[in-house]
């Protein structure tokens, strides 16, 4: 679902880019601050760029030829987008929430194997990671039913940003229902009746429709992994 390096134990400044650049090319870097559905890259732009989320979340999409949008991953603080083997942006993103992004003025496709090996290796991961997370979302989208993939996205937002609160799992699900849905491969209808059903179940609570709680979470656990 995500592409993330692990956050340093011993960094607490995010000013100093997390996992993918070191210190000393701090000054090859930008730190900018998009608005709530601002764009920061189309499909087909010159992908000169690599983005690291520092604060708020982004959202990548790929419309079809129909009309239709598909969600393609979302990105949360420490996750990088704009990946690219041929120097062009292959989806469109944009910001979610306001989003504080770590702007790195290389891309794979412009990276020289020589003179910036240690870059080189950690984009190299990060495609290897990016093709895994792809594998297990296409098996979600294509072998789940829609219980077990909102079961699933529950439990995967809950464990990367959740707090436990009075023995729950307590997060904000900044999102849409439509982008859950488009992400999920599911009508809107069909999202917020399955939320209703878990709350009416007693697994999870919703005080409004960006903050949850998994009150249940090996219950929900057993829902994500059913073969019915």
């Amino acid at each position: 679902m995500y592409v993330t390096f692990n956050k340093d134990a011993n960094n607490s400044t995010t000013q100093i880019p997390l996992g993918l650049v070191n210190e000393g090319e701090i000054l090859t870097t930008q730190i900018h601050t998009l608005k709530a559905g601002q764009p920061l890259f189309y499909e087909g732009d010159k992908s000169e760029f690599v983005y690291q989320v520092l604060e708020g979340l982004l959202r990548t999409t790929k419309v079809m030829a129909n009309g239709r949008r598909q969600v393609l991953t979302f990105g949360y603080p420490d996750d990088i987008v704009g990946l690219s083997h041929d120097c062009c942006y292959h989806n469109d993103c944009e910001a979610v929430v306001p989003t504080k992004i770590l702007v790195l003025k290389k891309n794979a496709c412009s990276i020289n194997n020589g003179t910036d090996q240690v870059l080189f290796d950690r984009l190299l991961k990060l495609a290897a990671c990016e093709v895994s997370n792809m594998q297990e979302h296409f098996m979600m989208l294509g072998r789940k039913s829609a219980i077990e993939k909102i079961a699933s996205f529950l439990l995967a937002i809950g464990s990367r940003t959740g707090h436990v609160e009075n023995g729950r799992i307590a997060f904000n699900l900044p999102m849409k229902r439509s982008d859950i849905a488009d992400f999920l491969g599911l009508t809107i209808e069909t999202v917020s009746r399955v939320l209703t059903q878990l709350r009416k179940d007693g697994l999870i609570d919703l005080k409004n429709p960006h903050e949850v709680s998994i009150l249940k979470k090996n219950a929900l656990c057993e829902l994500a992994d059913s073969d019915d």
